[in-house]
């Protein structure tokens, strides 16, 4: 299965942060959230508080997802 992350990262000073998306395949939501914990950037205090949104999508959305991300990127190095 796949889905769409929305959490809050960042490393702005306390309160501070600002919200992006991930894409992450796995078996279920609970997994999902455990490989999330794990992503760089993520507020660690209180992670499971930081997602905002855990959505299941069609392979198609993830890979164009993954793909826009990619772009993106490569855009910025």
């Amino acid at each position: 299965m796949f889905y769409k992350l929305i959490i809050e990262c960042g490393h702005m000073g306390a309160g501070n942060g600002f919200e992006r998306v991930w894409f992450i395949k796995g078996e279920d939501p609970l997994e999902v959230l455990q490989k999330a914990r794990r992503l760089p950037r993520v507020k660690r205090k209180e992670t499971s508080l930081a997602v905002k949104m855990i959505q299941e999508i069609s392979r198609e959305e993830y890979i164009t997802g993954m793909n826009s991300y990619s772009e993106t990127a490569a855009y910025y190095r």
